[in-house]
């Protein structure tokens, strides 16, 4: 049983002569039991999976009992040996009229003795660290692929063999006739009658939520993805696990859309058991903070990996996921979505525009990612995992439509997820003690993305009250109430801002820095004074030759506050806040600021007030330009306002400059 618990054993020694082998001869009791590879890290003592659980590596037990070659060749030749859904067929119950193990709808136990929901999750709910099986490297083509580990087992989105498909409630594939469907048997090695038509199943999640699964050999090559694993492991090489360390430090904390232990206990065993494209995202990622590690800023630049090679392979791997989606997809989605390029590319970019972010939407659609997941029969980690992907969506969504000035993709009668609370982030209950180095406190930044959800929430209200289709044309509601109509519906708006920032914790207060510690906290008050500054732009926009002097005084002194408090905050940032991450948004966040300005002064009567919109605008400048270089979303925002049409380039000190 080479790989199974076996490895290193002699099979040509006796029981009577065989002499105990040496520990790193053989695998330790708990990999041997598990039956998976004991790889061990360097000259620890420990294996991987050992250290992982914090226990000491043991060689008490003896090998396994061995099979008789013909009984692993009558075994190998049964029908159905292996489902689509990765489970051994042997270990498996006949299957239900939905594909997978019978049970009701319900997710309780029946009367053929189906494991209950609560069995499931008490079996999934641990720490993600079970058993990660070695690759088999004798069977061709599909010994590319690793063999599944056992935590993804009961699994929906996750899986590498297959990708599932959410039926929708008019879907012509009624749920009732899907339940009678039987999928249907595998050919033999030697029938080509049916090879190329694999089979499907239908697995019932609960009482209502119905998917296809498929096998992704139907959509796409394994030789290739493999192939593109390795050259991304090969534009990195030796620092694959480095910027693995340095992504989990910096960018999940605020930004959790990977299950940290999931992730890092694969990339050990190897860089394989990956989508090519998500693989590729984190290394980018964890290249814009490459000073913050010792071996990446000790490295000759030359030596440094080709962020534009990876990029190159993430994105073109980005649409053979999307023919085979999982939550692997939407995550190296969302990471591409959030990168701050350098060198400022074509808003035609793949990455950039907003028809990719469409294709994110679409494609969390299909996984199920708008549905409450609470009721599946899925493992309880993974539960937690999609909420918090789904939320990460809608706050794209909702940025988005900000950023470009579009419609929601994601409307909120269709939207059923339920609220992230602490349970569905793991690292909050981590027994490992906090890293040194810098990073990001886990609890603050949980609190950091909550945060951001409830504005993004917000921003739900605020965008169509007064920037929709509806609200803007002519004869609707801003057009018939005017500037008064305006400040009655933002004053409601802005009361909500107001309480949400006065229940922010001391924790999250832009003053509170660690000292050694990055600090997320400014993008949090970007966000929100964006989005006030949204507000505001609204209010100056309605007004017209007919307000009244007291009205309009009214509404340009409350813009000009919020110019000022807006400009201040940005020349107040430090640098634990501006080295942090901040995701795409963010740049066009300070961009609106200036806008504001520069909407104030075209529309100033005075001398006086243009120069002061002016001042501002030199202001903003400034701060941006002092941080451009340690903070790619000043550096874009920046370019956003200097270089795009009707920028800050029109804006000067006095009336008599032609425009």
């Amino acid at each position: 049983m080479s790989g199974a618990g076996g490895v290193g054993d002699s099979p040509s020694a006796t029981a009577t002569t065989k002499a105990p082998h040496p520990p790193r001869s053989r695998p330790c009791d708990t990999c041997r039991l598990r039956k998976t590879r004991c790889a061990k890290e360097g000259n620890r003592s420990q294996c991987v999976l050992c250290a992982f659980h914090g226990q000491r590596c043991t060689f008490l037990r003896g090998p396994l009992p061995r099979q008789h070659r013909r009984q692993t060749q009558d075994r190998d030749k049964a029908p159905n040996r292996r489902s689509v859904d990765g489970h051994d067929g042997a270990e498996q119950q006949p299957r239900g009229g939905n594909g997978a193990r019978p049970r009701r709808a319900s997710p309780r136990q029946d009367e053929h003795g189906a494991a209950s929901s609560d069995q499931v999750d008490r079996r999934h709910s641990r720490s993600p660290s079970n058993t990660w099986q070695h690759f088999d490297s004798t069977a061709g083509e599909q010994g590319l692929r690793a063999s599944p580990p056992a935590i993804l087992n009961d699994t929906l989105g996750l899986d590498l063999a297959t990708h599932a498909e959410y039926v929708g409630p008019t879907d012509y594939r009624d749920p009732i006739l899907l339940d009678l469907h039987r999928p249907r048997p595998r050919p033999p090695p030697s029938s080509d009658a049916l090879a190329s038509t694999p089979s499907e199943l239908a697995r019932r999640l609960d009482d209502q939520t119905i998917f296809i699964v498929r096998p992704d050999e139907a959509a796409a090559s394994e030789t290739q993805r493999i192939a593109d694993l390795d050259a991304i492991e090969e534009a990195v090489h030796p620092l694959g696990r480095t910027l693995v360390d340095l992504y989990f430090r910096i960018v999940h904390p605020s930004f959790p859309i990977l299950h940290k232990d999931v992730f890092i206990s694969k990339h050990r065993i190897s860089h394989r058991h990956f989508a090519p494209s998500l693989l590729a995202a984190v290394y980018l990622m964890a290249l814009d903070w490459q000073i913050y590690d010792s071996v990446l800023a000790g490295r000759e630049s030359e030596s440094i990996p080709d962020a534009a090679a990876l990029e190159n392979l993430a994105e073109r791997n980005m649409g053979q996921d999307m023919r085979r989606p999982k939550l692997s997809t939407i995550e190296a989605g969302l990471l591409l979505l959030q990168r701050h390029r350098r060198h400022a590319e074509s808003g035609s970019h793949a990455t950039l525009s907003r028809t990719f972010a469409a294709q994110m939407v679409a494609v969390a659609q299909d996984l199920g990612l708008h549905l409450d997941c609470s009721s599946w029969s899925i493992p309880t980690w993974e539960m937690g995992l999609r909420r918090r992907l789904a939320w990460a969506l809608y706050m794209q969504d909702r940025w988005g439509a900000f950023v470009h000035g579009r419609p929601f993709l994601i409307h909120e009668e269709d939207w059923d997820v339920k609220p992230c609370s602490d349970s569905d982030f793991p690292e909050l209950v981590s027994s490992e003690p906090p890293s040194t180095g810098v990073d990001l406190d886990a609890r603050n930044g949980w609190q950091i993305f909550v945060c951001h959800i409830e504005l993004a929430q917000l921003l739900t209200d605020i965008l169509p009250t007064f920037y929709s289709a509806k609200a803007t044309r002519m004869g609707a509601t801003l057009d018939r109430t005017g500037v008064t109509g305006a400040t009655e519906l933002a004053q409601p708006l802005a009361l909500r801002l107001r309480e949400w920032y006065a229940r922010l914790p001391g924790t999250l207060q832009l003053q509170s820095r660690q000292r050694g510690k990055l600090c997320a906290n400014g993008s949090l008050h970007l966000a929100y004074a964006s989005m006030e500054i949204t507000i505001h732009r609204a209010l100056v926009r309605a007004l017209t030759p007919h307000t009244t002097d007291a009205l309009r005084n009214a509404v340009r002194s409350a813009a000009q506050c919020k110019v000022q408090s807006a400009t201040e905050l940005l020349a107040s940032l430090e640098p634990e806040h501006t080295a942090a991450f901040w995701g795409r948004a963010a740049a066009h966040q300070a961009a609106h600021i200036g806008s504001l300005a520069a909407l104030l002064w075209a529309t100033a009567e005075t001398t006086d007030e243009m120069a002061w919109c002016a001042a501002r605008v030199d202001e903003l400048r400034w701060a941006l330009r002092v941080r451009g270089t340690a903070a790619p979303f000043a550096r874009d925002a920046l370019r956003l306002l200097e270089h795009d049409i009707g920028g800050f380039g029109v804006v000067r000190n006095g009336p008599e400059t032609p425009i």
